[in-house]
């Protein structure tokens, strides 16, 4: 019993210097084994820090259920997954073979304005002529050249595939260029039935037409013919420029959609 009241009283000793009461126990149970105090308590107090501390050395063995839970879900995902792909397959094959063929037609093809037609006209108008007195005014006839340039922006061409065909959908047909070429122009006098070859400025010839730049457009605008023209001599050049690459030719039936 004193034995006890000896254990108990050191405790409190150890607490009193800052030890915590596990600490204080700890560090009693030392001192009785040194001093040969309290045997049986000395031994069962050891047997319970074993114990203790093949707790805390043997791992805990995690739940098995939620690991298969889990395994299952992945499993199931990945599953969903390999099925929406196959079942998508031939949708992204298609979309990967149709950008490689879209590619090619553009690596081929210019890149920029393409001139499919130059249409040369000689336009013959009438004017009066008045060279800074009335007594000089006269009608003269002007034969004036010029050149209208029909294409299209090759950038603007969309790339199609329709099993076999190959679709390039074209752009409208649009003048480019329009230019005159009034230095070249011939004139005449109209005087007392005749006609007369007379010199008159380049800048003069233009003050005298006017307007005859923006007739010829509207003509050439309305003139369907031309535009049919513009167009088949697109697809006899492009057409063969095309097949030159033999994933087109072996392939693909070239169509032009206007």
């Amino acid at each position: 019993m004193v034995d006890l009241f000896l254990f108990i009283a050191k405790v409190r000793e150890y607490q009193e210097g800052g030890l915590t009461l596990r600490e204080a126990v700890k560090k009693t149970v030392q001192y009785c084994k040194k001093h040969d105090i309290l045997k049986e308590l000395q031994e069962d107090f050891m047997e319970k820090e074993t114990e203790n501390n093949t707790e805390k050395i043997t791992p805990k063995k995690p739940p098995l259920m939620p690991i298969l839970i889990t395994v299952s879900a992945l499993f199931l995902i990945l599953l969903i997954g390999v099925v929406w792909i196959a079942a998508r397959k031939p949708l992204i094959l298609k979309q990967i073979i149709e950008t490689n063929v879209s590619s090619v037609v553009k690596e081929i093809l210019p890149a920029s304005e393409y001139v499919c037609l130059v249409y040369n006209y000689q336009s013959i108008s009438q004017r009066a002529y008045n060279p800074g007195s009335w007594l000089n005014a006269r009608n003269i006839l002007i034969v004036l050249d010029g050149t209208i340039k029909l294409g299209f922006n090759c950038e603007d061409i969309t790339v199609q595939q329709n099993g076999t065909n190959l679709i390039l959908v074209m752009p409208k047909i649009k003048m480019l260029a329009h230019e005159q070429y009034p230095e070249r122009a011939k004139t005449y006098d109209l005087a007392g039935g005749g006609i007369f070859p007379r010199s008159i400025k380049p800048q003069e010839v233009l003050n005298l037409l006017g307007d005859s730049k923006l007739e010829q457009e509207k003509q050439v605008e309305e003139n369907e013919e031309l535009k049919k023209q513009a167009r088949d001599s697109t697809e006899a050049s492009f057409k063969p420029l095309l097949e030159l690459s033999p994933l087109i030719k072996e392939k693909y039936n070239i169509v032009f959609k206007w």
